[in-house]
């Protein structure tokens, strides 16, 4: 069985390398078309998709990642003096969440909302104002700050058996 949520953990980081990946390349494609409907529309959709897949990512890691440790530790959570490196990724997902709760949501709401108002405006086929493109910089800046804490997560996941591992 534990094996079985070690996989459902690895599929939900997945998930999650998806939509940065996913961030990435759809930055780079509303650039090209910038200053048109394209633009508009790419933004509506990163908006939509986003939080999809960052909720199913994180709640995935979240319920396996709990079961996991319970089933293969039998120990607390934030064990700084006994598991060093799961503590660190812990404090590491907690970090990433509290980023995606204050920040993420509430500006990935409103950039939806703004794209959505401008894609029936009069000058929708002019692409993204200002103001929403500085908007989606922001939020694209702070999806790589995440992605930065996410593989900080996976390498000390991989990296376990050099870090004082104790428990097993």
């Amino acid at each position: 069985m534990y094996n079985f949520f070690v996989v459902l953990h690895i599929v939900s980081a997945g998930v999650i390398i998806g939509l940065i990946t996913t961030a990435i390349l759809g930055t780079s494609m509303r650039k090209k078309m910038k200053g048109t409907m394209g633009e508009l529309g790419s933004i509506r959709s990163g908006a939509i998709m986003a939080p999809i897949m960052a909720n199913i990512g994180s709640v995935g890691l979240l319920i396996t990642g709990v079961v996991a440790t319970i089933m293969q530790y039998n120990s607390s959570f934030f064990g700084f003096n006994t598991l060093p490196w799961l503590a660190m990724m812990q404090a590491d997902y907690v970090i990433i969440m509290a980023i995606s709760g204050a920040i993420m949501m509430p500006r990935g709401k409103k950039i939806l909302a703004l794209a959505n108002a401008e894609m029936a405006g009069p000058n929708a086929a002019k692409g993204a104002s200002e103001e929403l493109r500085s908007l989606v910089n922001k939020q694209y800046t702070m999806t790589m700050v995440i992605a930065v804490l996410v593989f900080i997560a996976i390498y000390l996941g991989e990296s376990k058996s050099m870090m004082w591992v104790t428990g097993q």
